[in-house]
């Protein structure tokens, strides 16, 4: 059995996903409200400024600023309203010296109006408006082009589809939008000790929740998962499994069975099946069982039969690798800066996880133990060399560079 490379560092281990060659995934049409989630296979630019006309932002009265430039609690400023304008009216009436028009929030701005004033901040009498301060040019006016440019990129090729994206897309009047098609990724769980859900509990045995629980980030992170039940612990009914499973999808997850326990068979599976192992693991702690190989252009990922180091690996390097797969320009994890807030229960072995927390301004990072990274996502990852002093680092609250894994991994 050839000796499978290993990462030195958990960086090394991630760098390695940016190496790997990713089938082109085929482009399919949807319409605009199926595509969330999404990414977009195409560049969509702005055929035209967006609104595309000058429009009240405010339900008040459009007016000439030069108008009530001398208007005072002493002084009010009495004008004649000529017209009322809702949202979609057009032509508007024009106003002039004296004059102003009832206005709602959307509707075209007058010519010769330069502001907005609110109902709130008038008094209406008859068929004239009192006004008793002035008001700035351009107050409560929208440009023509607040929302897009013409010609503006509003999204490229790789992005991933949002709520605020679609808005955006539907503002040009998109109705069919091209997006890459899904990688579909099948789970396998190997141990004799895992039941499936509907099975009587049995002394010794625990439910499969891992592979529910890495489906659900498989499926946040847009892919289509596969669940593919238990195997059991044995390298040639493995092997069988990886080439079948490789057969329709495009990348297989496995847990369990890849250290070098006396049942631990899963890097002989991947040799039978032909597979190779493009890393064998990791010298860091924990999560540094693992192994990544490919297999006729395809890749396996397996994990550790242990949660929390399996999560770990799943966040660093599974989902970038579905996020590659999906052809997601922003497949990366994110470093970033944070404050640790409270020193671990335990002096960590190389890498700290944590969850992220919002307080006074600042990104603290709250540690968490492997267990609890069964019951809480984990938001946080930071990579120590072993010579940190994490008690000076905290008491001094001396920002830390940590790498940010949520799921979906939202655009900066």
């Amino acid at each position: 059995m050839t000796t499978p490379y290993i990462a030195h560092s958990l960086i090394e281990a991630m760098s390695v996903i940016d190496t790997l060659t990713i089938p082109m995934p085929a482009i399919h049409t949807f319409p605009l409200t199926r595509v969330m989630g999404r990414v977009l296979a195409q560049n969509f630019y702005a055929p035209f400024a967006v609104p595309g006309f000058v429009r009240s932002r405010l339900d008040g009265f459009a007016v000439s600023s030069a108008d009530l430039e001398k208007a005072g609690p002493d002084t009010q400023v009495r004008l004649r309203v000529i017209a009322t304008v809702p949202a979609g009216t057009w032509p508007v009436p024009a106003v002039e010296s004296g004059t102003c028009v009832r206005i709602m929030a959307g509707a075209p701005m007058p010519e010769g109006a330069t502001a907005v004033v609110g109902f709130e901040d008038v008094k209406v009498d008859g068929e004239t408006v009192v006004f008793s301060a002035p008001v700035q040019e351009g107050y409560g006016v929208g440009d023509p082009n607040v929302s897009a440019e013409e010609g503006e990129l509003l999204a490229g090729r790789g992005a991933r589809v949002d709520a605020v994206l679609c808005g955006r897309l539907a503002s040009i009047g998109t109705i069919n939008v091209p997006v890459f098609s899904r990688p579909r990724v099948a789970v396998l769980s190997t141990g004799s000790e895992l039941l499936m859900s509907g099975m009587p509990p049995s002394p010794g045995k625990i439910y499969n929740s891992g592979q529910s629980i890495l489906c659900s980030l498989l499926y946040s992170a847009g892919a289509i998962p596969l669940p593919c039940g238990i195997a059991r612990d044995d390298a040639n009914a493995i092997a069988e499994t990886m080439v079948l499973a490789l057969r329709d999808n495009t990348m297989l997850v496995t847990t369990g069975g890849v250290g070098h326990g006396d049942y631990d068979c899963i890097r002989a599976a991947m040799e039978k099946a032909g597979a190779q192992i493009l890393l064998g693991g990791g010298e860091f702690k924990p999560g540094g069982t693992f192994a990544l190989a490919s297999l006729n252009g395809k890749y396996i990922l397996s994990l550790s039969g242990s949660p929390g180091s399996a999560l770990i690996i799943m966040h660093l390097l599974g989902l970038p690798l579905v996020r590659r797969l999906t052809f997601d320009s922003n497949w990366q994890v994110r470093e970033v800066e944070v404050i640790l807030a409270t020193l671990p229960r335990k002096k960590p072995q190389g890498l700290l996880t944590g969850h992220l927390s919002l307080e006074g301004g600042k990104a603290l990072f709250r540690p968490m133990t492997m267990g609890e990274l069964e019951r809480r996502p984990m938001d946080l990852v930071i990579p120590l060399s072993g010579y940190e002093d994490l008690e000076t680092i905290c008491a001094e609250q001396r920002p830390i560079p940590a790498f940010y894994c949520p799921v979906a991994n939202a655009q900066a």
